[in-house]
């Protein structure tokens, strides 16, 4: 598809319709203009902390680089104006510049430009309280309980100390909607058929940025319990049916504990499994954390009212990451049980059920994950994270190389990144952030300043409007992907085996790190993400294999058949429902990889081995697409070693010192590559009958786009400034020679912009 070009979307003069926004919708994990789907190339700017003065200039600049989208978030404490006992909102700078959101989108407008609106009511953002006003916080206030973990203590936003309100608390939830609906007005002149703004998100990270936080993180809070509760009665009716399930004689639900972890000894609901029934009550918990985020956001979303898509900003799967915050009070940091930390994949799979929100909000990721390029692990989790779902990584760390690590000041990082979670799916990107920026007080933000005096502290443009050397990288990015997203998206990533997700199994697993917290006699701990989707992603990833993931119980039948194979690591319960869909699928010849206990219990404890049985026909029948193990085969890391002797190989190969990721479309074949290591004169890469060969340097990576058996596009970082090194590239494809020094890109005209 070809785009306007900055100058051409600079005449628009946002009194009549802009072609570029007429017919927007978004399906399927990507945007749509008609029936052509289109690529996000985006950047976030932080207007709430740059002069009114420097929007304009700042945004031309953007634009200028390729950016055809400004996301931002827009800071609730920031434009609540509290005179006395009088409340209201300033979005129009009336009270400060910088409150004028409504000139600052008018500006975006006139650039032709798209936007992405994030009005919390939570934002984070390095701001005090996350964005919230100091009104709702009970550090401040008496009207606002606090959220609660299973300790019993306040949950804290750890950046400036304070302790952050309990979600369903009445007051909060009124205020909460005070401030949405006020937000709407503003929005909603920008949200019309042929207006700019095309998606908002609510949230950050789901509920204060817990998206991948231990299940017993928060919610233990009275009002959180109450809700609890009545999901308990929801599921089972009546206590006595509850009781007859958990094997306890509790009185009514209100006795009913929720779960703590098991390192805290005796305290109650902290004991360690012994039966079967003593399972459910995890199960139970983590319904309840997954309806928690779900349902809020669903609420907010209605406060909000704009008939937009819904995105989210999910973090990835991965552990805790450290940041560098300055002042960081140890009292409020919260400790991590003994054990616990390696359980990070199954809290993630456990709370956030993707497939089975899909009509509430739009998967997008964000990618504070590591440093890709020099840590195969992080290279991992980036590829685990874009798959879990097709759509934006809605933040890429461009110039945050003071709050996280120091080599994120140097372009290599970015790139390399934003171009791994693209090779992994993402469906477009934001720079994260585009500008620095240095105009804010402390009632705004009271930390980040005494870390770096500016926000970020490497972005490409800097506090003055400079063009730093991160800028000419993110340009180089961005026009190519202008050029050729549109055609990438119209592929597809060919699957050859698909993990297949059972929450209930991660809700178990994720309180249970090793064998001394499991005594249910008879039967293994449940494995999801450790020890299950973790292992089979690595071993697949390091031999060629592209992969795929999805809840099983939650996807319709004919999704099983998409891949070539499906895998995973079974437990000893199951419900009924998803049970008989696997066996059909087995029955009809589907490819399964199975290791574990084979179900033999629904999740109400009724008998049922409706999969098992289905298993048993297929080995009877002399079935080689079946392959089944009690003993786990994928923690041995060698998984990809159990698919290829079943007579599966992969749909492309490299060699040792790559990772690749195909997409392949019914004209353009896109290969991503990444170099992992110094270089080697000797790389290759096999697709499709066709053999690459590639002369790299350290930490080479690049795209190309293969047409009609030629390279018809590619675009190549071989500057690797963390280690000061500009490498010569070769790139051969039959008797076509690609070659360049350091940075380079096939030719990008401003018509295909």
């Amino acid at each position: 598809m070809v785009r306007p070009s900055p100058a051409e979307s600079s005449n628009h003069s946002g009194t009549g319709p802009d072609p570029r926004t007429q017919g927007v919708t978004y399906r399927d994990g990507r945007f749509f203009r008609g029936d052509e789907p289109f690529f996000v190339v985006a950047a976030e700017y932080q207007y709430y902390r740059d002069r009114r003065a420097n929007w304009l200039d700042r945004l031309e600049k953007l634009a200028s680089s390729g950016v055809d989208t400004i996301t931002f978030y827009v800071p609730w404490r920031h434009h609540l104006v509290v005179e006395g006992e009088r409340r209201r909102y300033d979005f129009t700078g009336e009270t400060l510049e910088s409150r004028d959101v409504v000139g600052f989108m008018e500006r975006i407008e006139s650039l032709g430009l798209l936007m992405i609106a994030k009005p919390g009511p939570f934002v984070h953002s390095e701001l005090n309280i996350g964005g919230l006003p100091d009104i709702v916080s009970p550090s401040f206030t008496d009207d606002v309980p606090p959220a609660r973990r299973h300790h019993d203590g306040p949950v804290y936003w750890t950046y400036d100390a304070t302790q952050l309100p309990s979600p369903l608390s009445g007051r909060f939830d009124a205020l909460v909607r005070e401030w949405l609906e006020a937000v709407r007005g503003v929005l909603q002149p920008f949200a019309r058929p042929d207006g700019p703004l095309i998606a908002v998100q609510l949230n950050d990270e789901t509920i204060y940025c817990t998206s991948n936080d231990p299940p017993w993180s928060f919610g233990y809070e009275a009002d959180g319990l109450a809700c609890y509760r009545r999901l308990l009665e929801e599921r089972y009716g009546s206590i006595a049916a509850y009781n007859d399930k958990h094997a306890t004689t509790f009185g009514s639900f209100d006795e009913a504990p929720p779960p703590v972890p098991i390192s805290t000894g005796g305290a109650p609901g902290g004991q360690i499994p012994s039966r079967r029934e003593d399972v459910l009550r995890l199960v139970d918990w983590a319904e309840y954390q997954w309806r928690l985020r779900r349902d809020l956001y669903e609420r907010y979303a209605g406060y909000l009212g704009l008939d937009l898509p819904r995105l989210t900003n999910f973090a990835g799967i991965t552990p805790p990451i450290e940041e560098n915050v300055p002042d960081l009070q140890e009292t409020v940091v919260e400790t991590m049980p003994a054990g616990h930390d390696r359980l990070y994949p199954e809290w993630w799979f456990a709370m956030n059920r993707i497939d089975h929100d899909s009509e509430v909000y739009h998967y997008g990721m964000i990618s504070w994950l590591g440093v890709a390029a020099y840590d195969r692990e992080v290279f991992d989790r980036y590829i685990n994270t874009a798959r879990r779902a097709r759509g934006i990584n809605m933040e890429e760390n461009w110039g945050f190389g003071t709050l996280y690590d120091s080599r994120s000041r140097h372009a290599l990082v970015p790139f390399y990144q934003t171009l791994v979670s693209v090779a992994g799916g993402a469906t477009g990107y934001v720079i994260f952030c585009g500008v620095s920026t240095d105009f804010w007080d402390d009632d705004l933000d009271r930390i980040t300043k005494k870390q770096c005096a500016t926000f970020p502290s490497h972005a490409p443009i800097d506090e003055h409007g400079r063009l730093r050397p991160m800028y000419d990288a993110a340009s180089l990015l961005n026009r190519w992907f202008a050029a050729n997203g549109d055609a990438l998206l119209r592929c597809r990533i060919d699957v050859d085996v698909a993990y297949l997700l059972y929450a209930p199994w991660a809700a178990v697993s994720s309180w249970i790190p090793d064998a001394s917290f499991w005594r249910v006699e008879g039967h293994d701990i449940p494995r999801c993400g450790r020890e299950g989707f973790e292992e089979f992603s690595r071993s697949l990833q390091a031999a060629g294999y592209e992969f795929g993931l999805f809840e099983v119980d939650a996807v319709p039948p004919e999704r099983l058949r998409e891949p070539r194979a499906l895998a995973t690591h079974s437990a000893f319960f199951m419900d009924r429902a998803t049970q008989e869909k696997l066996a059909a699928f087995v029955d009809g010849g589907g490819a399964l990889f199975i290791s574990g206990e084979l179900p033999v219990v629904d999740l109400e404890w009724r008998e049922c081995s409706a999969l098992a049985e289905a298993i048993e026909r297929a080995r009877a029948g002399g079935r080689t697409n079946v392959v089944y193990r009690r003993e786990n085969f994928f923690a041995a890391g060698d998984f990809a070693d159990v698919v290829t002797a079943a007579g599966l190989a992969p749909s492309a190969r490299a060699s040792p010192d790559l990772r690749i990721a195909v997409h392949r479309g019914d004209e353009d074949l896109f290969v991503f590559f990444f170099g992992i290591d110094d270089g080697d004169d000797s790389s290759w890469i096999d697709v499709d009958g066709r053999r690459i060969e590639l002369e790299l340097g350290s930490r080479t990576c690049g795209v190309l786009c293969i047409r009609d058996d030629r390279i018809a596009s590619w675009l190549v970082k071989g500057t690797n400034e963390v280690e000061g090194v500009t490498s010569r590239v070769r790139i051969r494809l039959g008797e076509q020679m690609v070659e360049g020094r350091g940075d380079f890109s096939s030719p990008v005209s401003d018509d295909d912009l």
